[in-house]
């Protein structure tokens, strides 16, 4: 027998036994369906962040903040004093180390670090138009840094007139119907001095921010309005305590390769500062994706394993029920390995028909799923999709199915093959 002969045989002997079959290939089915669930959302949700990254460009652009030693004061032994460290302050039990001129000048030293950007951020109290006042946070915008945006445009990080992108959270509460209402209107944003002092300024709304992983549900200003506040915040303070700063953005070379940009960060390590890119902040998110999509399934690899049982009781009893027919073909000259290979072959085809199926299901139900969670929990997350079933991870998922089966088959189909072709024959 040819090998198409012998897999059409084999996907024939499966309707012999209706229910059984159909019984098999439902255990296939539900674990198959569990596995490409939990993978199909860990997928949607990488997918996502990948896109916010990519969106977002900027990726030229390294977050350096001092590093934290906890060695400090605070711990048994007394550590040097060096005074070319960056400055740890205690606030209530945790440490903020922040960074001064000398420390932008030594990472504007280091060799692949084109440019160097203090982030100004000072404490707003709070953000009103005239009405309510509401609590609110300030970020100040990075040049090429492209926030998702609802409506309107990006920040302009060179101009001196005051801009900022608004959050749509405050979209309501500050009485406007939708984000092209809030396009050109003055907010402002109240802060404290020194000396507890409130002074405003105010600041004209360019865009309106779209909820994503990106923002952060504040205020983002451009460089002048920070910049601004913060010297009228600081006015009265010596610029040992006024000019410090807990992050700074520093553009690098983008024609270093991914080694040379590891041992740049390696190099800023060394002199106190912690370095990432925003690739770098959020691939922790896709770590912690992992982790869940993996302990998840493994409740999907249990079910596939109770499935295995079904396929190794299914073809045990087909090798009983069929054993004079199997007499019959190595009678008729049937070799031990295509009879080996027909019983493989069924259970294969159980496997494929169980992950097909639970495919097609796991599409209608990501989609439903999607949609539902695109109206509900993530509605304010505009292109999450959190269902995706990309066929690159769908095909080594039907792959490891039709493996287990053919392995599942493995004891049955060598009884099959080595039975006695007289015996079986005599066999009622």
């Amino acid at each position: 027998m040819k090998f198409l002969d012998i897999l059409r045989t084999a996907n024939a002997n499966l309707g012999k036994a209706k229910l059984r079959t159909f019984l098999t290939i439902s255990a296939v089915f539900i674990g198959s369906l569990t596995l490409m669930l939990t993978t199909g959302v860990g997928a949607g949700l990488k997918t996502y962040v990948n896109e916010q990254v990519n969106a977002v460009g900027a990726k030229d652009t390294l977050l350096i903040t001092g590093v934290i030693d906890n060695s400090g004061p605070t711990s048994d032994a007394p550590k040097e004093y060096k005074p070319d460290t960056p400055t740890a302050t205690n606030i209530g039990f945790q440490s903020v180390v922040t960074l001064g001129p000398s420390d932008l000048a030594k990472i504007q030293a280091t060799k692949g670090i084109k440019s160097v950007q203090p982030m100004y951020t000072t404490t707003a109290e709070y953000i009103t138009n005239g009405g309510k006042k509401f609590q609110v946070g300030t970020s100040e915008a990075v040049k090429d840094f492209m926030q998702p945006l609802r409506a309107g445009k990006q920040v302009n990080t060179e101009t001196k007139d005051y801009q900022a992108t608004l959050p749509p959270t405050y979209l309501e509460p500050l009485g406007y119907s939708d984000a092209q209402a809030a396009l050109g209107k003055s907010v402002t944003v109240a802060f404290k001095d020194s000396q507890g002092g409130l002074f405003t300024k105010d600041i004209t709304i360019v865009g309106v921010q779209e909820k994503t992983l990106i923002n952060d549900n504040s205020l983002t200003v451009n460089p002048a309005f920070a910049i601004d506040a913060h010297k009228q915040a600081t006015g009265s303070l010596p610029d040992y305590q006024s000019e410090r700063f807990v992050n700074v953005f520093a553009k690098f070379d983008t024609s270093l390769s991914t080694q040379q940009q590891a041992d740049l960060k390696k190099s800023l390590k060394d002199q106190g500062y912690n370095a990432a890119t925003l690739q770098d902040q959020l691939g922790i998110i896709n770590k912690v994706i992992d982790a869940i999509t993996i302990f998840l399934n493994i409740f999907a690899g249990i079910t596939l394993a109770a499935a295995t049982f079904g396929i190794v009781n299914t073809l045990f009893m087909a090798v009983q029920e069929r054993t004079r027919e199997i007499g019959l073909m190595k009678a008729l000259g049937m070799r031990r390995s295509r009879i080996f290979l027909l019983f493989s072959l069924e259970a294969i085809l159980i496997g494929f028909w169980g992950a097909m199926v639970a495919l097609g299901a796991a599409n209608i139900i990501g989609r439903i799923g999607s949609n539902v969670a695109s109206k509900t929990i993530f509605k304010d997350f505009d292109g999450l999709h959190l269902f995706s079933f990309p066929t690159k991870q769908m095909l080594p998922i039907i792959g490891v199915i039709m493996l287990i089966a053919f392995l599942a088959a493995t004891l049955p189909a060598r009884r099959a093959a080595k039975l006695d072709p007289i015996e079986a024959l005599r066999y009622e």
